[in-house]
């Protein structure tokens, strides 16, 4: 085979290659814009309530 042939047996392999490579490319990312995230689930917001071993400092006494 000349060399000639040898480049379009090259050729034509490289084109066959980047073709597989393209629809699998396409085809993954079909793939991943098909999932669509689930909604959020809605925050509840929980009442802030005060922690019962804190307690209110001591009024300051005047010094005499």
């Amino acid at each position: 085979m000349s060399v000639a042939g040898w480049i379009a047996v090259g050729v034509v392999a490289w084109v066959v290659v980047a073709l597989v490579v393209a629809l699998l490319v396409g085809r993954m990312v079909r793939m991943r814009d098909r999932q669509v995230p689930e909604e959020p689930a809605p925050v509840v917001p929980t009442p802030i309530e005060p922690d019962p071993s804190w307690r209110a400092p001591e009024p300051r006494r005047p010094r005499s």
